[in-house]
């Protein structure tokens, strides 16, 4: 590409690997985690996940969870994620937002400052 001043500059092309997109969350979303989180048992979680009318809550991903989404956080489950990545609910997934990616995992106390990268398949591996 050439400048008006007749100097040649390349222009730098990077490759798009994948979109993550950021909602805002709202009040009832951020109840739904909460009772998530105060469940004492999976298979009361697992009866939560199966009761919301709509499962695309589970799919967004929020800066709240360091950018990931709650099939990643759930994926220790083996009948939450069946009952999320089931083929009645394909028309929310997307190639272009997909439900797996890499999240930052925190390694240790919150005060260190270690942390490790893995995904949802790979938890899943690993707890199932």
């Amino acid at each position: 590409m050439e400048s008006s001043a007749g100097q040649d500059h390349e222009e730098t092309e990077f490759e798009q690997i994948y979109n993550i997109k950021i909602w805002e969350i709202t009040l009832r979303e951020l109840l739904l985690y909460n009772s998530l989180y105060v469940c004492k048992t999976q298979s009361d979680i697992v009866d939560l996940v199966n009761d919301q009318p709509n499962p695309k809550v589970f799919y967004k991903s929020f800066l709240e969870f360091d950018g990931s989404n709650m099939v990643s956080i759930l994926s220790f489950d083996s009948r939450s994620m069946e009952y999320l990545l089931s083929d009645n609910f394909s028309d929310f997934f997307s190639s272009d937002y997909p439900i797996f990616y890499k999240n930052k995992i925190q390694k240790g106390n919150i005060t260190e400052d270690k942390s490790y990268y893995r995904n949802a398949i790979d938890n899943s591996l690993r707890n199932n």
